[in-house]
């Protein structure tokens, strides 16, 4: 049996962790023989036809499709054409854009088969082994999959509590990624119930972990080779804060290359010893949500936050020069845009290296999509299932959200700006806010280099404040590349 994984990347530099893991249990628990197992990658750029002509040079028996928000159009236009060109292919889909919504999936995509509803190595194994010995899919738990005209839900898998039976992708077999971004589990599930994030996956166990002593080896394989970047993707990095000293304790012994790491990490359980270790272990990058500091927004999305340690817990990560993504979501139930203005200029005047506004998307399987109805939550039916409406936000609001988004991306991260928060009565958000209506004003001028310059010019003006100083400033910082930020590193939803 030939089989055939392949996934659209967001960001190709990372490392498809979710292939590899299939690919490693497969081989090393269901018997499958290595060259038998071939994990494609493509980008956003590929052509459709491409994409198909490689999969299907591969003769498989079975392909696997690993799905996410950002690849779904794309790989099921190639599953129709897969099915077109190869009908006796067995076409099997997983990922959590597929999975809480398996049956639904399969009603309306008469070209898949089978859909595995949660973790995939063990029940897609399965499926394999069913296959190969003409059993009936009924006996797999986990998944859901087509019998002729019917479309059948099998009960769910149970929860794997030791991650350790995972065979590892990260030996020298599964390690040809020279130059990559290497992402690393070291534990799954997340303890807190945020309810737009699909971390959580409603698990009844929200957190399990893979042994310090594998993590670590596993750590040390990737130190030892010629890779780019660690990206330890784990929902919090630092949720148990004994086991995440040991880590970075180890990388401190080992990192002798000066392998960057890359992590997202909650900032309230910081202090000032993680922060050095942190710093020491070589971690160039950590992204930190703060998401909103609105109240009802916080308990409408049973999301929690302690201001204080926050604050401390950044502290510790500037103190120390690690550099770090804020990141903000726009548009939560609960939040107006009056009050995500008090969480903008909260998050800049924090400092952070960089600062991130990021629109809400109601992800199926989320706790927030199985409440959108009474929290009447209005959102695009079709991904990236963008937020329209809800009870404290118009559309109008909305729209407008997106155009903070896009001065934020101009705005947040400059130097200038930051000095111009400190004049009196001048806020970020007021900034913003001018930068809109001034945009709005000049349409199709994006290009020009100095359109900053320009409208902090075009501020000052109006708010009568004296300008030599900021234009000395900027001149200096948009037109000198060494008094800007360093280049935002590479993010993106990786899973």
């Amino acid at each position: 049996m030939k089989i055939c994984l392949a996934t659209l990347h967001a960001t190709p530099a990372f490392t498809p962790l979710a292939l590899l893991y299939l690919k490693a249990y497969v081989v090393e628990r269901g018997g499958h023989a290595f060259e038998d197992v071939a994990i494609l990658e493509f980008t956003q750029v590929v052509l459709h036809e491409d994409m198909v002509q490689q999969v299907l040079a591969t003769t498989p028996d079975v392909v696997g499709l690993s799905c996410y928000v950002w690849n779904i159009r794309k790989l099921m236009a190639g599953a129709r054409r897969i099915k077109e060109l190869r009908p006796g292919v067995t076409i099997v889909l997983g990922g959590p854009e597929v999975g809480p919504v398996a049956t639904s999936v399969l009603d309306a995509n008469p070209d898949v088969d089978v859909i595995v509803k949660s973790e995939g190595e063990i029940p897609f194994t399965e499926v394999l082994a069913a296959l190969r010995d003409g059993r009936p899919l009924e006996q797999v738990k986990g998944i859901c999959f087509r019998r002729g005209d019917a479309v059948i839900e099998n009960e769910d898998a149970p929860l794997l509590q030791d991650l350790n039976q995972l065979a590892s992708p990260h030996v020298a077999r599964y390690g040809l990624h020279k130059g990559r971004i290497i992402c690393i589990e070291t534990q799954r599930g997340c303890v807190f119930r945020c309810n737009f994030c699909f971390y959580n996956k409603d698990l009844s166990v929200r957190n399990r972990r893979f042994d310090l002593e594998r993590v670590t080896q596993e750590i040390l394989f990737w130190l030892q080779q010629d890779i780019n970047e660690i990206y330890l993707m784990d929902p919090v990095f630092n949720l148990n804060g004994a086991r995440t000293k040991e880590i970075c304790r180890f990388i401190v012994q080992h990192n002798h290359r000066r392998i960057a790491i890359h992590s997202e990490v909650w900032a309230e359980f910081i202090d000032e010893e993680m922060a050095r270790l942190m710093f020491e272990a070589g971690f160039t990058f950590l992204e930190v949500g703060l998401q909103t500091t609105d109240r009802t927004a916080l308990a409408t999305t049973e999301r929690r936050l302690r201001v204080n340690p926050f604050v401390d817990g950044l502290g510790h990560l500037k103190r120390y020069g690690l550099k770090f993504e804020l990141q903000l979501i726009y548009g939560l139930p609960g939040d107006t845009l009056a009050s995500f203005r008090n969480t903008l200029n909260f998050a800049h005047s924090l400092e952070p290296t960089y600062l991130e506004v990021y629109p809400l998307m109601i992800l199926p399987g989320t706790e927030l999509w199985r409440k959108a109805g009474p929290l009447d939550v209005q959102f695009d039916p079709e991904p990236p299932y963008f937020l329209r409406s809800h009870l404290t936000m118009s559309a109008d609001d909305v729209e407008y959200g997106a155009k903070i988004i896009g001065a934020i991306e101009h705005l947040a991260n400059t130097n200038t700006v930051r000095l111009l928060t400190k004049e009196s009565n001048v806020t970020f958000s007021d900034i913003v806010d001018a930068w809109i209506a001034w945009r709005d004003e000049q349409p199709g001028e994006d290009a020009a280099g100095n359109i900053v310059e320009r409208f902090i010019e075009h501020f000052c003006d109006k708010r009568q404040i004296p300008f030599e100083f900021y234009r000395a400033f900027s001149s200096i910082e948009f037109r000198d590349p060494r008094a800007r930020s360093l280049d935002h590193p590479v993010t993106g939803n990786v899973r």
